[in-house]
């Protein structure tokens, strides 16, 4: 067999099939190790150095440094394996081949992956329902059983965004019919996964799909009605989703009370908060950490800090909680300081100039994807944000840069 080909089957095992059995990420990444470095040694593959490849090395390279401070060196250290991703795949990479790779097999090989991971999730949520007529299975983490389920919207929405992208391009019928059924199906699921960072991103996707598509189609009139359509659609999909409407509505509630007074909020509310309340009190116990550290606490001593100030504000069961910032970028912030924030917002933006620079929507989308998400969750604090995104990032910025064919 053709190294070509080698080297395609070993990256599209490594992209995908960690996406139903997570286990297989750290095989996956290995055995692409070894093609890489055979590979190289053959000189099909060359280094090239990339500066958006290296300032993910360089961000690695702080929380190595960070782990000096530490007061938990264990936990520290757990922390720098898990973020491993940093460095591994800047560095794999960075050896770029000599030969043509057509992103479009990558590409349907992660919506298959998905779709895998779909079927399983539905499919043991039946089964447990069947069981016990308990329909709790078909929510949050109880239907998303081996990923957060942010993660899970977040796989989705780039699912559906690669679908949609390659509809116009698709000329069988039979397979055109296939897509609208499998974007239709990836877009229900983000319903049981009750995660409202991926509700707003899904949001984001459609508005802006929808928006540019009657802008270009339509005139005036015909844009005004169907403005009033998509709020009318809204409306519906409030009205057979109450629950998003209430979570919605509470939050922009919670979000108005809290801007009035963060401390009269944290001290009125009861020891037992939603997901919402609790999000704005370590929000704001994060931002003091960072007013008082500005060069960070260092890693692992992060959650120290934070029960400390939930202890000075009497708040016992975020303590049990045992909660992260919820943030990435207060994260980031507060435990390797304004050097890690620069050095992540100089990785998102020089990513967005290349992709823009390239008219590479799906890299932007997945950029995006990785902003909105990491402002109500640490998205790379668990090994599925972060090999999901440093490992596709990376990928399509020095392996597979997008051309007029790559996506056909």
């Amino acid at each position: 067999m053709k190294f070509e080909k080698i080297y395609l089957y070993a990256l599209i095992f490594m992209v995908s099939f960690w996406i139903p059995l997570p286990i297989l990420s750290s095989p996956s990444i290995a055995i692409f190790g070894l093609i890489v470095i055979y590979g190289a040694w053959k000189q099909n593959l060359r280094f090239k150095f990339n500066g958006i490849l290296f300032c993910f090395f360089a961000f690695y390279l702080i929380y190595v440094l960070y782990c000096i401070p530490s007061q938990h060196m264990d936990k520290a250290m757990d922390y720098l394996e898990y973020k491993l991703s940093f460095l591994i795949f800047p560095i794999l990479f960075s050896f770029r081949p000599t030969f043509d790779i057509e992103r479009k097999h990558v590409l349907r090989s992660f919506v298959g992956a998905c779709l895998i991971l779909s079927f399983f999730y539905v499919g043991q949520a039946c089964f447990h329902y069947i069981q016990t007529k308990d329909l709790g299975y078909f929510q949050s983490s109880a239907f998303a059983t081996n990923h957060h389920p942010s993660y899970v919207a977040a796989f989705l929405s780039l699912s559906i965004y690669i679908l949609i992208q390659s509809l116009p391009k698709e000329k069988n019928q039979k397979r055109r019919f296939i897509y609208l059924v499998i974007i239709l199906f990836f877009t229900l699921l983000h319903f049981p996964l009750t995660s409202l960072a991926g509700i707003l991103l899904l949001f984001s996707l459609y508005s802006f799909l929808f928006i540019k598509w009657a802008w270009e189609k339509l005139n005036k009139w015909q844009f005004g009605a169907m403005i009033i359509l998509g709020i009318l659609t809204i409306q519906l999909v409030f009205l057979f989703q109450p629950s998003l409407k209430r979570n919605i509505t509470f939050t922009a509630e919670l979000a108005n009370n809290y801007l009035q007074s963060p401390s009269d909020f944290i001290k009125s509310h009861p020891k037992v908060m939603s997901g919402n309340q609790a999000r704005l009190v370590i929000w704001t116990i994060t931002g003091q950490i960072i007013a008082k550290h500005p060069m960070g606490v260092g890693l692992g001593n992060l959650e120290d800090e934070m029960r400390k100030q939930l202890a000075d504000l009497n708040q016992q069961g975020l303590i049990e909680k045992n909660y992260n910032p919820h943030n990435q970028f207060l994260q980031i912030t507060a435990e390797i300081g304004i050097p890690g924030l620069l050095l992540i917002a100089a990785i998102l933006w020089f990513t967005i100039r290349l992709a823009w620079k390239r008219k590479d929507f799906l890299l932007l989308f997945l950029v995006w994807s990785l902003i909105l998400n990491s402002l109500f969750e640490s998205m790379l604090q668990r090994q599925s944000g972060i090999v999901f995104y440093t490992m596709l990032i990376c990928l399509f910025v020095h392996i597979l840069p997008f051309s007029k064919t790559s996506e056909s």
